[in-house]
């Protein structure tokens, strides 16, 4: 009779435990259903000049809070695929002391929030008005909008750096890059455009590039521009190339200019390439 009601005490606290047990593990899995990255802010910001509401992504250093240091900027275009990779990229290249503590400022349409694909970039990055695009060409209020009101914001609300600004740029978005660096070449310090989408609007960047020769020669900001060995030709590496070498013939000092090429490289696998060795040519 004793050991049955013994026996009976310890399937009681067995029972007792695995509940506690279940109940604490079902608890810890509804915590983290919900991953926020470390260090991170969102802000969302409305541009007066375009009339629309942009997703900030911002990672701050480990440390920002407990000390009083400015820190450079990166501003990432596409910040809604863009911002977790540079997080990652970042990291990788803080372990190998290519750079130090950075802020990073993914600017996005929202899209990291949700399953909505909601995206301007043909928009904003584009320069020419496209007749099979209907509201491409606001690549010149969209360098307003970063000139004027994001930097702006940015600047007043983190303890930044104006004198380092990096600016990362991909596809149409290394489009945009190249036309910031060749129109306000000391608002950044530094540029990568990766794999720049040029075909529509190389001849205009051309004409930008010999109305502001004399500005550019003159310049301490650096350029970091790439392409995949395996993009088409006619869309990507021929204008990518004709650029280059006009940017070598105006005098510009070739040091502060890297062309990469990325060996076995297509438009879709480079990415994270361009924004690794950018980085790395940048913070050099």
């Amino acid at each position: 009779m004793r050991t049955k009601y013994i026996l009976k005490i310890i399937l009681f606290i067995y029972v007792i435990s695995n509940v506690s047990v279940f109940a604490q593990t079902k608890s810890e899995k509804k915590k983290y259903s919900e991953i926020i990255p470390n260090h991170t802010e969102l802000k969302i910001i409305h541009s007066n000049i375009i009339d629309d509401d942009y997703f900030l992504y911002i990672k701050l250093p480990s440390g920002y809070k407990d000390s009083d240091k400015n820190y450079p900027v990166i501003y990432l275009l596409d910040g809604d695929i863009a911002f977790t990779m540079a997080w990652s990229t970042v990291r990788y290249l803080q372990y190998g002391k290519h750079l130090s503590d950075v802020i990073i400022v993914g600017i996005g349409y929202g899209s990291l929030l949700s399953s909505d694909e909601r995206n301007m970039r043909e928009r904003d990055y584009s320069i020419s008005a496209l007749q099979r695009l209907e509201e491409s060409g606001g690549g010149e209020k969209f360098l307003k909008f970063i000139k004027t009101e994001l930097i702006q914001f940015i600047d007043s609300h983190y303890r930044t750096k104006p004198n380092e600004r990096i600016i990362n740029g991909y596809s149409i978005g290394g489009l945009f890059t190249l036309y910031v660096f060749l129109n306000e070449n000391d608002l950044f310090s530094g540029y990568i455009a990766g794999s720049p989408y040029t075909p529509f609007d190389k001849d205009y960047l051309l004409e930008i590039l010999q109305q502001n020769s004399e500005k550019l020669r003159n310049t301490d900001t650096k350029l970091f521009i790439s392409y995949g060995e395996l993009e088409d030709k006619e869309e990507y590496v021929i204008p990518i190339e004709d650029v280059v070498n006009k940017l070598y013939d105006s005098g510009i000092n070739k040091n502060r200019i890297k062309k990469q090429i990325f060996n076995n490289g297509s438009h879709f696998t480079c990415p994270s390439e361009a924004m690794v060795y950018g980085l790395k040519f940048i913070f050099e």
